[in-house]
């Protein structure tokens, strides 16, 4: 398992564009970024992630036969890996979204 394959896994090449959300959410409620923002963004981040390797862990099947070079089918991670991955990463997304209030 390499950080390339975690990297492929999570899609961390679309991150960027999880952070607008809370970001929006905080004007759109008429305050200013503060601490309970930067943790709503990192919630947001883990829960997109944990989402990342759920998708691919539930169409490891599915990917096999249309997407052989994606990390689980390829062999890269294992599949237990990412369901584990997933579980962290919710646990983690809820932790924070808690903190923020």
């Amino acid at each position: 398992m390499t950080a390339r394959a975690w990297a492929e896994l999570l899609r961390v090449s679309a991150l960027f564009t999880v952070p607008g959300d809370a970001l929006a959410g905080a004007a759109a409620s008429g305050r200013r970024p503060n601490g309970s923002t930067a943790l709503a963004v990192g919630a947001s981040l883990c829960l997109y992630e944990a989402g990342m390797a759920l998708n691919d862990w539930a169409d490891r099947a599915e990917d096999a036969v249309d997407r052989p070079h994606r990390p689980i089918p390829s062999g890269r991670i294992a599949p237990g890996a990412a369901l584990a991955a997933a579980g962290a990463l919710t646990a983690a997304g809820l932790r924070l979204a808690a903190r923020a209030g």
